[in-house]
């Protein structure tokens, strides 16, 4: 009996040790959907945006199921490690402190980062201009990194958030002063979507936020990567990426090789 219970257990172990790998024909992708327009829920529940449609033109292109796996942005990469996804498609920075921890896609898209804040402030994303100033960041983003790395030290106080749209709610409310996220994205999702003109979307250029982002793939993952690459290259070669981006972004061009 005591072995029949041990084999039940077992079993069971491996059952739930398979439910971590992926199916030989699906490609699982996590994302944070709190990012529009890249990537967000819609209100019936359903993923939409830049990214998610990319990610679902890329497995057709290479003849394979598109699986999304929405999470909070700092459980992304440690869902990688463990394999509970195939890859990481959300508004990543190919950062060098990243490279260390995966491999990359070709580029997908390049964007800058900025700072975000009321125009009667008069705000500057210098260390001098924000000292004794609250400054918001989502958890886990190179953003985040950045002004810890940037300002932290110079009496400029970091508060973090799990999401951006708890960034832009307290940024609003006068909770904090300025806010670091993608520039594209609040543009697009803050300042024109939310009709928020009286704050002003300030460019920023640091070694610490490189423009150009890709799809993060588990490290030494050559399969995976060089899947999602043929995937790329054919939406660009048959224009999916042109037609989605359009959609999107107008004629506004991401994509600079």
């Amino acid at each position: 009996m005591k072995k029949f219970f041990k084999g039940l257990i077992f079993l069971s172990t491996l059952v739930s040790s398979a439910s971590l790998w992926a199916q030989p024909d699906t490609i699982r992708f996590g994302v944070d959907a709190t990012y529009p327009p890249f990537e967000y829920k819609k209100p019936d529940g359903t993923l939409a945006g830049f990214e998610i449609e990319l990610g679902d033109a890329i497995c057709a292109e290479v003849n394979k199921k598109c699986e999304w796996h929405p999470t909070s942005f700092d459980g992304l990469f440690p869902s990688l490690k463990v394999n509970k996804i195939d890859a990481i498609f959300s508004s990543l920075g190919i950062t060098e402190k990243r490279k260390k921890e995966v491999d990359f896609s070709d580029l997908v898209w390049s964007g800058f980062s900025s700072m975000l804040s009321r125009s009667d402030l008069k705000l500057k994303p210098t260390k001098d201009s924000l000292k004794g100033k609250v400054v918001g960041v989502q958890q886990g983003t190179m953003q985040e990194n950045y002004v810890r790395q940037r300002f932290e030290a110079h009496g400029v106080q970091v508060q973090t958030y799990q999401d951006q749209d708890q960034v832009y709610a307290d940024l609003m409310n006068g909770r904090i002063d300025a806010s670091f996220q993608d520039m594209l994205q609040a543009q697009f999702d803050f300042i024109d979507g939310g009709k928020h003109h009286q704050f002003v979307n300030t460019k920023v250029e640091d070694k610490l936020l490189p423009a150009d982002t890709a799809i993060a793939i588990r490290k030494g993952d050559r399969e995976m990567q060089a899947l999602i690459n043929e995937g790329l290259r054919k939406i660009h070669a048959d224009g999916t990426y042109d037609r989605i981006q359009r959609k999107y972004f107008g004629d506004l061009n991401l994509y600079k090789k």
